[in-house]
């Protein structure tokens, strides 16, 4: 779980992200005072989250499949392209069944 993350100062109701089991999250309210994240899963219901994240009815507050990820940062870099002349010459076809 990253700590780096401030989910507080993030989240705003009607938000959407992922949990670690990949489900949507929509965030329904944010408490700063009190250091929780109010939102619903689907398919699983209403769920309460720590400042950092986690679920927080978690056994033993070990990380588990409801905690939430923050959201990913789009990677911009360049596309690797490849001409068709270049994929059909004999030339470079580095195996024998290619």
């Amino acid at each position: 779980m990253t700590t780096d993350f401030d989910f507080i100062a993030a989240c705003m109701p009607g938000m959407v992200l992922r949990t670690r089991d990949r489900s949507e999250a929509t965030i329904t309210r944010v408490t700063p005072a009190d250091g929780l994240i109010h939102g619903e899963v689907r398919m699983f219901g209403p769920c309460v989250w720590r400042r950092d994240g986690r679920y927080r009815d978690a056994p033993a507050g070990a990380a588990g499949p409801l905690d939430l990820q923050p959201p990913a940062a789009v990677a911009v870099g360049p596309r690797k392209t490849v001409s068709l002349r270049e994929a059909l010459d004999p030339a470079n076809r580095p195996f024998c069944c290619d």
